[in-house]
């Protein structure tokens, strides 16, 4: 996830598109049969996109221990782990790191460092988001998502707070 300036919602963060088709690609290896290998050609054209592309991802998640390849003709991808064992959490921070730990430097102006940073009253706010919005995350599984949507969804908010909740 990226701080934005804003999107056109008005919404401060955006999903990358790494961490976008990097679940895909994790959810698509989390469909197939226990110890089955995924192909990059397999899960582009499930995903519709290209090969090159989905191998870069591929290449990207397998450097961070998402995921396993196997060499030669009859070679492909797999999770290193179950899916219940996998959050979206652990995508995320793994893919473009712990995006609210720089916010300060994001947004500091023409200054290498923000001006506010001895006595400032907006970090807090960004660092009680970014733990709620990780504390979501660290408990979605790609198990979860594999569920129905309106199963992950009542599941997803029976376990939070009111104000949570209220998202809805």
């Amino acid at each position: 996830m990226k701080v934005s300036e804003s999107d056109q919602a008005g919404n401060p963060m955006k999903i990358s598109a790494v961490e976008e088709y990097g679940l895909r690609c994790l959810l698509q290896l989390a469909r197939s049969k226990e110890n089955q290998l995924l192909s990059a050609e397999d899960i582009a054209e499930k995903e519709g996109l290209s090969v090159a592309y989905i191998e870069k991802i591929l290449a990207q998640l397998r450097k961070v221990g998402l995921v396993s390849s196997v060499r030669g003709m009859y070679g492909g991808y797999q999770l290193t782990r179950s899916p219940d064992k996998i959050t979206v959490g652990e995508l995320v921070k793994a893919v473009d790191g712990d995006f609210f730990t720089d916010i300060c430097q994001h947004f500091s102006g023409n200054q290498n460092a923000c001006v506010h940073s001895s006595a400032c009253s907006v970090r807090p706010v960004w660092l009680m988001v970014a733990r709620h919005v990780y504390r979501i995350l660290d408990h979605l599984t790609l198990a979860d998502l594999l569920n129905e949507e309106s199963n992950m969804e009542q599941q997803l908010f029976s376990d939070f707070p009111l104000p949570l909740q209220m998202a809805r």
